[in-house]
């Protein structure tokens, strides 16, 4: 690489200038990896602080070696193709094995039970690594020991992060006549399953007949986002139950990513900040304690007089009738991210399958709409009800993949219209009370937006961010607005419901009793009370223990605020 004496101190040999130069020219790959868009030469200039000489020279160099690539109509840098090139190379010659080592030793010593390491081998799972805890199993693990794909919590979060086209290849090998197992009973079930799996981030294998193993899987990565192996737990269940089970997932995500070194595409974090101080005194009480996984969508029925909220990981849609102060679960076999009062009856649900209209009396299922389904790897998120009673829904990747969210208008007549794409985790949505704005949240982004919104027409314009969260103050979820025109929005990871003016400015924060709130509404005769949904999904044990209600459905009621009624779905 060229070097500019100019820049080579009288005192520096020119090895050392060498070094000088890879240093600076690291520090503006580092700059345009960590940028959320591609950067110009201005741009360029000011974040890295480097002479505008040198700027070019080393701008020219990683260009030419394919480490950037330089649009010249967008006058714009970003990342190469090479680095690809590279990260494959160095993945070729990667030894899965070795490099988790000292992760297993680890892992064992953490949770005192066995621990695993499997990859995929044409249509079955293979153990390559096992650091036995010495406790009782059922069936000792041994290296080179062969597992089912389906049925086995490692073989399902391997093929459950799959790209489409090659986890559809394997599992039409599961009915083929010389397959090494027995078919699942259900291939529909199973893919239900595997979604569940993807989104949740791992697998839980219970016990069959007469057995007494549990396992947890999650999945390792490569540097591309490809699943390359899976990390696994397994113990008896005299010892983990089923609760524990997904305790542990928290500790085994963090062991699986540091092997790879790779985030694998989640979002949420593993460890909670630690319990913040007290923020507001106001009366916080937990109506209905259950330990839901991913608590979500509370919409209040003033027809039925009940709360309906879900969690989508269980999954499950409940029913919070005030009167009784009774909770009712309905179990589903399909993930469900919305559960919206219909006009004509009945709820309208999320699932990955599509929008449905679901009897809770009968517990039918009736497809309605799916417009996301030219993406089968996506799945669909929070969603609310205009005015007029049209519902408006974000969608994600299961893996959230940055970007691939988009945001729907659904009508009535099971029409549907895409509005706007490019999120990562679409989110909490709402309208101010003159119908002149929509709010609606990118939670990776920690940003609201927010719309100029025609509600005749149905439609919005000049998206703008209006509220931001610093990165050190958590995430924002799922939110609802007041009559006043204020935002209440629930901050995932920083243990608060916040509320803020319809300016954008934070008035008030509410210290809840579980660091993961995911959503809230208004309810109430007269709308009077908020009523907060909660997570406990991938909380460490500790964390659970300091936060034993994560999970629940939480009342609050705040002296001189008034919600605005929720709309049913017009359909």
């Amino acid at each position: 690489m060229p070097i500019n004496p100019a820049e080579v101190a009288a005192d520096e040999s020119p090895v050392e200038a060498g070094a000088g130069v890879l240093e600076k020219a690291m520090h503006l790959l580092n700059i345009v990896s960590s940028a959320p868009a591609p950067m110009t030469f201005t741009e360029l200039l000011r974040a890295g602080s480097l002479p505008k000489a040198t700027l070019h020279r080393i701008l020219a160099t990683l260009t030419r070696e394919g480490l950037l690539r330089h649009d010249p109509y967008t006058k714009t840098y970003r990342l190469g193709l090479r680095l690809l090139e590279l990260a494959h190379e160095v993945w070729s010659d990667f030894d899965l094995r070795l490099a988790a080592q000292d992760e297993l030793v680890r892992l064992r010593n953490a949770v005192g039970e066995t621990v695993q390491l499997a990859v995929l081998d044409v249509g079955k799972i293979v153990l390559i690594a096992v650091e036995d805890a010495g406790r009782e199993l059922q069936n000792s693990s041994k290296v080179g020991m062969n597992l089912p794909l389906h049925s086995s919590a490692l073989g399902r979060v391997i093929v459950a992060n799959l790209e489409p086209a090659r986890q559809l290849e394997l599992l039409a090998t599961l009915h083929h006549p010389q397959g090494p197992y027995e078919e699942p009973a259900n291939l529909a079930d199973l893919r239900r399953e595997l979604d569940l799996t993807r989104a949740r981030g791992y697998a839980v294998e219970l016990p069959a007949p007469g057995g007494t193993n549990v396992v947890v899987a999650a999945p390792v990565f490569d540097i591309e986002g490809r699943p390359i192996g899976a990390l696994a737990v397994a113990a008896s269940s005299d010892r983990v139950d089923l609760a524990r089970a997904h305790a542990l997932s928290s500790t085994l995500i963090g062991a699986a990513r540091a092997i790879s070194h790779n985030a694998g595409g989640q979002v949420m974090s593993i460890t909670p900040r630690k319990v913040p101080d007290a923020e507001h005194s106001f009366e916080v009480q937990c109506i209905t304690q259950t330990r839901s996984l991913l608590g979500e969508g509370p919409t209040w029925s003033p027809r039925d007089g009940c709360l309906y909220w879900v969690d989508i990981l269980t999954p499950a849609v409940h029913c919070y009738d005030v009167l009784k102060g009774q909770n009712t679960e309905s179990k589903l076999g399909s993930m469900v991210s919305v559960a919206i009062p219909k006009a004509t009856g009945g709820l309208l649900v999320a699932t990955p399958s599509g929008l449905m209209t679901l009897d809770l009396a009968h517990k039918t299922l009736l497809p309605f709409c799916h417009p996301e389904s030219e993406r089968p790897g996506n799945r669909y998120n929070d969603g609310k009800c205009d005015r007029l009673g049209r519902l408006w829904i974000g969608t994600l990747d299961m893996g959230t993949a940055a970007n691939r969210g988009q945001l729907f208008r659904v009508d009535s007549d099971a029409s549907w219209r895409k509005m706007d794409s490019g999120f990562t985790v679409a989110n909490g949505l709402g309208w101010s009370p003159d119908d002149r704005h929509m709010y609606f949240t990118d939670t990776p982004r920690r940003t609201i937006y927010r719309y100029d919104f025609d509600l005749l027409a149905g439609t919005i314009r000049n998206r703008q961010p209006f509220i931001t969260l610093d990165g050190r103050d958590g995430t924002p979820d799922g939110l609802t607005v007041d009559e006043q025109g204020c935002l209440w929005v629930a901050v995932w990871d920083a243990w608060r419901v916040s509320r803020y003016s319809p300016d954008g400015r934070e008035l008030l924060r509410i210290r809840m009793p579980v660091p993961r709130p995911t959503s809230c509404c208004f309810g109430g005769a007269n709308l009077d009370t908020l009523y907060v949904t909660s997570a406990s999904v991938r909380l460490n044990e500790a964390a659970l223990l300091a936060a034993p209600q994560s999970g629940s459905l939480f009342a609050i009621r705040i002296p001189g605020v008034r919600g605005l009624p929720e709309t049913t779905f017009a359909g």
